[in-house]
């Protein structure tokens, strides 16, 4: 079990490291779904568990100040108490909504003490001149939010299985069955609030041409996803073109 925890905490400190490496991704239910199911030697369950709880938080982004509950603890815990207590997606989505909800709290108080603490040295190194402290404040700040959420994500699956199993131990069936109803309206949810963020004019008939593909063409999802590829390339490359056509035709009006 201690072994386990401790894979648990490297994969959490993997996927809060996910940011300093680029938009990787790497910190999507559906990622460390796979890595949390490798952990656990069931990679099965685990794509399954964190395909699901991927739809379900698949339109929760951070804007600005605005803090959406931490999809990284709550996919990674949500996952590993399903796989150990045998819960399945449903259980893993009921685990994973109050998990993520708890984390967010220690997320912003750490945000806030420990991060707002580093932003302050980077000022004051800043005013000196000092560059490579700024760097150094930079790094530091990182460490010291994604260290943490880990030792926390370790030590709540060490002593919270047992407890996460006694709880759904005393849960009524009926209840379990609205979760797992819930948990099959919740990935709709998900895509609803995805298509309310990207739905524009430009981007509408993509969106139909993929469903008309689908639905009549019988194309599988591999399929469509190459064709989308395709499309987004050729979209960049005329953009390139007619941006090079208008900086040229406004070099040519000032002769």
């Amino acid at each position: 079990m201690v072994g386990a925890a401790v894979m648990i905490a490297l994969i959490a400190f993997f996927a809060y490291m996910g940011d300093a490496l680029g938009y990787s991704q790497y910190d999507r239910p559906i990622f460390t779904g796979l890595l949390v199911g490798w952990a656990l030697g069931d990679v099965k369950q685990g794509l399954l568990i964190g395909a699901s709880l991927e739809l379900v938080y698949m339109g929760t982004l951070t804007i600005g100040g605005a803090f959406p509950p931490d999809i990284y603890t709550g996919g990674i815990l949500g996952t590993a108490f399903a796989i150990t207590t045998g819960a399945g997606i449903e259980g893993a989505v009921a685990l994973s909504l109050p998990i993520a909800t708890f984390a967010l709290l220690i997320k912003q108080l750490i945000y806030t003490f420990v991060r707002g603490y580093f932003v302050h040295r980077a000022d004051a190194y800043a005013l000196k001149g000092d560059d490579k402290k700024v760097a150094a404040m930079h790094v530091w700040s990182t460490l010291a939010y994604c260290v943490p959420m880990a030792i926390v994500v370790g030590i709540c699956f060490y002593v919270g299985g047992p407890v996460v199993q006694a709880i759904l131990d005393k849960v009524p069936r009926f209840i379990m069955a609205g979760l797992s109803a819930a948990s099959g309206m919740l990935p709709a949810l998900g895509f609803a609030m995805l298509i309310k963020m990207i739905i524009s004019k430009e981007l509408a008939p993509y969106f139909f041409i993929g469903f008309l593909i689908a639905g009549y063409l019988n194309i599988p999802v591999l399929g469509i996803a190459c064709i989308a590829i395709c499309i987004a390339i050729l979209v960049i490359i005329k953009d390139g073109k007619d941006k090079m056509k208008y900086v040229g035709g406004a070099d040519d009006n000032e002769f």
